[in-house]
């Protein structure tokens, strides 16, 4: 579900030319996100992880795609709501896990990211995922037949 919510929208994001498929992307990503905030909130015991005190596959899932949320607002002016009460607990878990120290090191420096990034912000990029957005699915619906590079 988080793959699908929270992490296949962001290519849309990315990767769409018209501004109004960019835009349903962009707010089908920030519904997921409030779909995890009260998955946290019923689940996560408010010790920082999903399964409260243990990391559980969607923390790891997610945590990749949160880190990079920051790049919609440079390419495309676009911002999580992080302030809507409706993400607090998504916003919490965002600031325990960027502070550990453990996942603090897998992480890419933020400017040669964008920079790696702009190939999908300006649709030259020549990836199977970019290529079965670029044809109208989601990027979880590659095909290899048709999403070649």
């Amino acid at each position: 579900k988080v793959n699908r919510e929270c992490c296949s929208p962001y290519y849309g994001v990315l990767v769409r030319t018209d501004e109004l498929e960019r835009k349903e992307n962009f707010d089908k990503l920030v519904t997921g996100l409030k779909a995890f905030s009260r998955e946290i909130e019923k689940n996560g015991d408010g010790l920082g992880f999903l399964g409260g005190g243990r990391l559980s596959n969607t923390d790891i899932a997610l945590m990749p795609w949160a880190f990079r949320y920051y790049i919609f607002e440079h390419y495309r002016g676009y911002a999580v709501p992080i302030d809507n009460p409706e993400l607090h607990a998504y916003k919490e878990w965002f600031e325990f896990v960027f502070s550990l120290d453990s996942v603090k090191r897998t992480l890419p420096d933020k400017e040669r990211y964008l920079e790696h990034i702009g190939k999908y912000a300006d649709s030259s990029a020549r990836s199977k995922v970019a290529n079965a957005v670029r044809r109208g699915v989601a990027a979880h619906e590659i095909e290899d037949e048709k999403d070649t590079y």
